[in-house]
């Protein structure tokens, strides 16, 4: 090796100083390098959605590759535009004369046309409804026609865009701001409040049969989040099917509030390591935040990243056998696989905590085998509370009742119609009837 000049020229006295620099540069560098690191970790960890982290697989285009970036509708493919409506009007564009010559044209040979989709000019109409009165000839009271009109000054369709745009993360502000750009003048923040706490009350038993309905479902999707009430921490919890959503935000992350929430509950239920969960006899460990564990403990130890490939190609096995009824052979060979990689981890250095992991779950982890539709994972609960996420960011945290109200019944009915396919417009429209 090779040394610089100006090295070769120093005592051994300044050589020392030298290195005794170095090493307390590099000190502190490595120690900027784990809190970095340990940051990093807040954002992206095992409890991270795959959508939300950092893409690592991204490769540069092939100069080579002429392939254009939007190729468009392949040859020979079929539909793929979208579904037209059908028109409310027609409107028919004409001419008399000749734009060129000035004579007269006669009758169209034909026309070509073109679908608009828009709103009016004027979006929000002012209506004043005179219900006129009469007296009876057999009574001689003021008798009336009963006209069901809503009790606010608004109307159906107002309202019901409000709670739309409010269930979009919309703070009160913006949605008033909206409405008055559209010819609402008078349209405020508090009525934005009042509108949200109609529909909190008309929406409790719709929402009361959904949660009903879904303590006898064969199997449920739970998950938690932060959500703060006035400044104090809370949660959200969450329990989901596919065709329901039930939220309901608390003051804390003890085990009563999903004990209340499942009242009676004794079918499957598919959940992450959280011990609040334990209360349940049949639970389904979430093999997705397992894996996730697994990969970020990997990052670093050629060793475990041995055993997280088996794992992977573990549950490649268990999603094959998931869609085939129980097959104990293979489940028993499974859970040797499952237990002869924590037999291994135990002797690699830093493994500690993804052994107590998959210990904790004990047989958790193979709970859906041996019961039809119950998924290994627990990505629908994760996409579930992706929205609350969004409103804890915007909003911060709700204040008072009226906000626990609103998440509770009014998201819980609106992301349920949500899973089902049906419009939300037209179902709070009749809703307020």
């Amino acid at each position: 090796m090779k040394i610089p000049p100006k090295l070769a020229s120093l005592g051994k006295r300044d050589l020392i100083r030298i290195i005794l620099l170095q090493y307390e540069n590099t000190e502190e560098l490595q120690a900027k390098i784990a809190e970095l690191e340990r940051r990093l970790l807040a954002y992206e960890n095992a409890h991270t959605p795959s959508s939300k982290q950092l893409k690592k697989n991204t490769k540069k285009k092939d100069e080579t590759d002429n392939k254009p970036r939007f190729p468009g509708k392949p040859k020979g493919s079929r539909g793929g535009g979208i579904n037209i409506p059908e028109p409310d009007e027609i409107i028919e564009h004409t001419l008399d004369k000749d734009p060129i010559s000035g004579k007269p044209l006669g009758k169209p040979i034909g026309y070509y046309k073109k679908i608009i989709i828009d709103f009016p000019d004027k979006p929000i109409k002012v209506i004043e409804h005179r219900i006129m009165k009469y007296i009876s000839p057999v009574t001689g009271e003021i008798v009336y026609d009963d006209v069901a009109l809503p009790n606010n000054i608004y109307g159906k369709n107002i309202q019901s865009i409000v709670a739309m745009l409010k269930n979009l993360t919309n703070s009160h502000k913006k949605i008033a701001d909206f409405l008055r750009e559209l010819g609402a003048a008078n349209f405020s923040d508090a009525e934005v409040q009042k509108i949200a706490d109609s529909f909190a009350d008309k929406l409790e038993d719709k929402r009361n049969d959904f949660l009903e309905e879904l303590r006898n479902a064969p199997y449920v999707h739970a998950d938690e989040t932060g959500f703060r009430k006035d400044g104090m921490n809370g949660y959200v919890w969450g329990v989901f099917t596919n065709t329901i959503s039930i939220l309901s935000a608390e003051t804390s992350r003890a085990r009563i509030n999903i004990e209340k929430l499942l009242k009676n509950f004794k079918n499957v239920i598919v959940v992450d390591g959280y011990n609040a969960y334990d209360c349940f006899p049949l639970k389904q460990r979430c093999w997705a935040h397992l894996l996730r564990e697994f990969k970020n403990y990997a990052k670093d130890n050629n060793e475990i990243e041995v055993q997280y490939k088996r794992l992977k190609l573990l549950y490649e096995r268990l999603k094959i056998l998931n869609n085939k009824p129980p097959d104990e052979e293979q489940i028993t060979k499974a859970k040797l696989e499952l237990n002869d990689i924590v037999t291994c981890l135990r002797t690699i250095k830093g493994a500690r905590r993804l052994v107590t992991l998959v210990e904790n779950g004990k047989d958790s982890w193979f709970t859906a085998l041996y019961h039809e539709g119950v998924l290994l994972d627990n990505n629908l609960a994760e996409r579930e509370l992706r929205p609350i996420v969004l409103l804890r960011k915007t909003i911060g945290c709700y204040r008072n009742e009226k906000g626990k109200r609103w998440i509770d019944i009014v998201v819980s009915v609106l992301h349920t119609w949500k899973l089902r396919g049906m419009n939300l417009f037209q179902n709070l429209k009749a809703v307020m009837g």
